[in-house]
């Protein structure tokens, strides 16, 4: 409720996927994200991107001994040791060095704005990703193994300057169509929310083990950033863009096929998150309790849970209104309000422990005419992205690269509940 190829890989393409965006003001009397211009009446609400350059096409010669077509990896069976993605928050400092890096200069400090600590970022970030790997027979760690292959995320802020790319740009990885078994990729972007950066960090990673882009909105592989997306489609979809002779994707069983099945068990998590016994944390930011409000406006909500926060459901009654987010801000916009209400908000981890909070509001009848809005000077000022491509050069390291674009800064999304709740989302793109 938003707003309440027919060439082979002997000869593989050198391309570089940057997509960058622009912000517009939008009216909050409608939806965040509403209808753009640049968008196409058959996108079905994403934005309408069109290739600025052609592919850039260069021949590469094995790369550490392996072949440029070879076959995507088979992954662990049942008992094999799993595979490890190291995960490195930057923090100002020098870049541990690894096979494949497509960045060679210092990543600006991972700076995260929507908890209070470094660990409590990790953490909501890690629930995201412990989810959807959840299948596969790999690890996340914060400390860099001594020995072995391993992949390593490289998770920074403030977009890709640094790394030779725009600055809007939200990552990068190494790309050959296969397992690199290996290597770096970069989440250039993070930290301004916890499910778009383990987004991002996500499909870089899947990157380097040989995915693409796919056209489902609800696939990590979409480029852009998927705002409905809760893990790696197990389906054949189109893929965008091919480079690998691949027409279509199924991006779990890529995945499957890559990492190998988690043999069963519990698997380790960074932060211990197995055994969830503790409920999450809800309570109102706005309005205050008893507060007389107009018959317009704003709900804001802190919740917070230990482990997985799965969604915060809003019950407006007697006015008879719901909605569900699953990922924040958790801020709803109220319209149409009318008398006395009792505003419930519910919140749900992972594991099915609710906390809940409730408030009492008054709003003028509905034959009286409205009261100022005492949050209407936050309904201005809401912004919209449109996606265009444009071709960036070549990044140093590696010939093939796939670039994560990323969006420009704009405000919280706002949820709009009228009488009816819908819920329609915002698209930003990634690699």
């Amino acid at each position: 409720m938003d707003a309440i190829g027919g060439r082979s890989t002997k000869a593989l393409l050198a391309t570089v996927f940057a997509i960058a965006f622009s912000t517009g003001a939008a009216g909050c009397g409608g939806e965040v994200g509403g209808p753009d211009p640049t968008m196409s009446a058959a996108s079905e609400g994403v934005p309408h991107a069109k290739p600025l350059h052609d592919d850039m096409v260069a021949a590469v010669s094995p790369i550490g001994g392996v072949a440029v077509d070879r076959a995507l990896s088979s992954g662990g069976g049942a008992g094999s040791p799993p595979k490890v993605i190291y995960l490195v928050y930057a923090d100002g400092k020098a870049l541990p060095q690894t096979a494949y890096d497509a960045c060679t200069g210092v990543a600006p400090k991972f700076n995260c704005t929507f908890a209070s600590t470094l660990e409590d970022c990790q953490r909501q970030i890690q629930t995201y990703l412990d989810r959807w790997y959840a299948d596969f027979n790999v690890i996340f760690t914060l400390t860099r193994p001594t020995s072995g292959n391993y992949y390593t995320e490289v998770v920074s802020s403030g977009g890709g300057t640094w790394c030779g790319v725009g600055s809007t740009v939200a990552g990068v990885a190494p790309f050959l169509c296969h397992d690199l078994q290996g290597g770096v990729a970069y989440t250039l972007d993070g930290g301004e929310s916890a499910h778009d950066t383990a987004v991002i960090i996500a499909q870089e990673q899947a990157h380097l083990l040989g995915l693409e882009h796919v056209s489902d909105t609800n696939d990590i592989m979409y480029p852009f950033i998927c705002q409905n997306c809760d893990g790696f489609e197990n389906q054949a979809v189109a893929t965008t863009a091919d480079r690998c002779e691949r027409q279509t994707q199924n991006s779990y069983q890529m995945m499957l096929s890559a990492l190998g099945a988690w043999a069963g068990g519990t698997k380790p998590s960074v932060f211990g998150c197995i055994d969830d016994t503790q409920a999450p944390t809800v309570s109102f930011a706005s309005p205050a309790n008893g507060a007389t409000m107009g018959h317009d406006f704003t709900v804001k909500v802190n919740a917070h849970d230990d482990c997985d926060l799965a969604n915060v459901a809003i019950d407006v009654t007697p006015q008879g209104l719901s909605a569900t987010a699953k990922k924040g801000p958790y801020q709803w916009d109220l319209t149409g309000i009318n008398g006395a209400q009792t505003i419930t908000v519910t919140a749900t981890d992972g594991s099915g422990h609710a906390t809940v909070a409730t408030l009492q509001v008054s709003a003028p009848p509905a034959d009286e005419s409205d009261v100022p809005d005492p949050a209407g000077a936050s309904a201005a000022g809401c912004t919209v992205a449109s996606g265009a491509f444009g071709a960036a050069g070549l990044l140093p390291s590696l010939t093939i690269l796939l670039v994560f674009a990323g969006r420009a800064r704009r405000p919280g999304r706002r949820r709009r509940i009228t009488g009816v709740l819908a819920e329609t989302s915002t698209s930003t793109s990634e690699s």
